[in-house]
């Protein structure tokens, strides 16, 4: 069984100011890991943040893969069939996980038992693969497996209250601290791997520990800013093909570019960077897809 993943990759837009991370320290202690990040907003403005972050809760994110594990999650396909198999009077069924697949063998004296068992197996191979992804953090999206950003953005909300403070959080009204955040995200530098190749997806944490994230990460890492900061504020993941971006249910002001989905206006938002594209503006192809409904969409809320 064949398991693909989708990547999501980072694409540049001109005419707007670069981001400037001017300062960036991590104390690693063995509670907390204390950070201090400055830089500078699209009007050259010197913003800062101080804050601390549990440490056992960044050290299990740094060591999550950054890229969906095929071959684990075959294993846990090929596992699963096998039990099926010996809960399967009249045959034998054996699972082996095997190069990018698992290959699986059948035998019994009875060909309609055998045909029916190995019909099963198509079930089997779709329940087991389901739960691997949930309990990973994966879902599908036009049945390609991707991290399930929106439930990240959710559940991370929590643990990234100590940011959202520093942010203001408990001073700034929806727009105003939904403005600071994204300056923020946009200036924590870009990632990519060897050949400009897509490095894989990192958790919020991880994120921030390194100071690096994509599109994907960066844009799961400012929608959990927004659940920690305003939960009842309507948040989306945005899916274009090669990239993401977010949607917010923010009351829209004259300029913002606004999109119809799911049966809601959203104003657009880019959290990718380095371009500090406003609230309410964002790359040409992310504003035309949107307008057009070329999009996919997923709500940030408990699954």
């Amino acid at each position: 069984m064949k398991t693909w993943f989708v990547t999501l990759i980072f694409a540049l837009m001109s005419g707007q100011a670069s981001a400037q991370q001017t300062h960036f320290t991590l104390d690693k202690g063995d509670e907390e890991w204390a950070f201090n990040v400055a830089w500078k907003n699209a009007k050259g403005g010197k913003q800062s943040v101080e804050f601390t972050l549990a440490a056992d809760r960044i050290e299990k994110d740094l060591a999550v893969p950054l890229q969906f594990q095929m071959k684990t999650a075959n294993k846990t396909i090929a596992k699963a069939i096998n039990s099926y198999g010996k809960e399967t009077p009249g045959v034998q069924i054996k699972a082996v996980q095997k190069g990018k697949g698992v290959q699986i063998s059948g035998r019994g004296k009875s060909r309609k038992k055998l045909k029916k068992a190995m019909k099963g197996v198509k079930g089997v191979q779709r329940k087991a693969l389901r739960g691997y992804m949930r309990q990973h953090g994966f879902t599908k999206l036009k049945g390609k497996v991707i991290p399930n950003h929106a439930q990240h953005a959710y559940r991370y909300a929590d643990d990234l209250q100590p940011l959202a403070v520093a942010l203001g959080s408990e001073e700034l009204g929806r727009r105003a601290y939904a403005k600071r955040a994204l300056s923020m995200v946009q200036n924590i530098p870009y990632e990519k791997g060897r050949g400009g190749r897509d490095k894989g997806f990192r958790l919020p944490m991880s994120l921030l520990a390194k100071n690096r994230g994509d599109c994907d990460s960066k844009a799961t890492l400012y929608l959990a800013l927004l659940k920690a900061a305003h939960p009842s504020l309507d948040t989306s993941f945005i899916y274009i093909k090669g990239h993401a971006f977010v949607g917010l249910g923010l009351k829209p002001r004259k300029d913002d570019v606004t999109f119809e989905a799911d049966g809601r206006t959203w104003v657009i938002a880019e959290p990718v960077g380095p371009a500090l594209s406003p609230i309410g503006q964002a790359g040409r192809k992310s504003e035309r897809k949107a307008k057009r409904g070329k999009i996919d969409i997923r709500r940030v809320k408990d699954d």
